[in-house]
């Protein structure tokens, strides 16, 4: 099995994973987001977690980010490709393009997002770099490889949903240097940083944020748009990614 994980989120369902296998696992913070997926690409075998759960059941405030990186490096994950849905803030990254962001702004709040504690010490990580930047570049090399264009970098700004934002908080989140907004990036980074885990995420944008580009629209067929034809790059990537790694 390879050392390489993933943690995919809401387009799961039309990323078309070929998934061989599906295991049980215990943690002692629980259940992960779903059982653990043995996925077969670009050649090899990797485990992978269903962030939200299979059917889509968990809102990004309830996913237990520790069970889902503790099961993935208890069984010898050690580098994580989380594949995330982002609303759009930067006019130069639209929807339907992929970036590989190099910074985050945690807006989250209430969520489980260390392994110390208690009984397992104060944990002060290292965090000025979220993204590990050697797995940053292979993602960005092996969209390239299949011909993705791929922004490198942007700050993703982390909100807590499950509702979306309003044009004001997007204001907040633009000046504040983001170029994207999500849900799921914190503390799924930092806890991957605590294991000692090689962790980058490939975004893919599905809609503009609140008060940008063509938002007023419906938001919600925005993201229907533009989600199948990206899940089918991404899955193009992730081949010739795990290919790579």
């Amino acid at each position: 099995m390879s050392d390489v994980g993933l943690i995919v989120g809401s387009g799961l369902s039309r990323l078309g994973l070929d998934i061989v296998a599906r295991s049980d696992t215990h943690t002692p913070y629980g259940p992960a987001s779903s059982r653990l997926l043995t996925v077969a690409a670009g050649g090899r075998r990797v485990l992978a977690v269903a962030r939200h759960g299979e059917e889509h059941t968990l809102a990004p405030h309830e996913v237990n980010y520790r069970a889902n990186l503790w099961a993935l490096h208890r069984h010898g994950v050690r580098r994580c490709i989380g594949v995330n849905i982002v609303g759009s803030i930067d006019e130069t990254f639209r929807p339907g393009d992929l970036a590989v962001p190099d910074q985050l702004i945690d807006y989250t709040w209430g969520r489980e997002s260390t392994f110390g504690g208690a009984d397992g010490g104060v944990v002060h990580a290292e965090f000025a770099e979220p993204f590990d930047p050697a797995l940053r570049r292979t993602i960005a090399d092996a969209g390239s490889a299949v011909g993705l264009a791929i922004r490198a970098g942007g700050t993703y700004g982390v909100t807590q949903g499950p509702r979306l934002e309003t044009r004001a908080e997007i204001d907040r989140l633009a000046r504040d240097g983001c170029a994207m907004v999500g849900m799921t990036a914190m503390p799924e980074a930092a806890l991957a940083r605590e294991l000692g885990m090689g962790y980058a995420i490939c975004a893919l944008s599905v809609n503009w944020a609140a008060g940008r580009g063509d938002a007023a629209g419906d938001v919600h067929a925005q993201i229907d748009r533009y989600l199948t034809d990206g899940m089918t790059r991404v899955a193009a990537l992730l081949e010739q990614l795990i290919r790579c790694l």
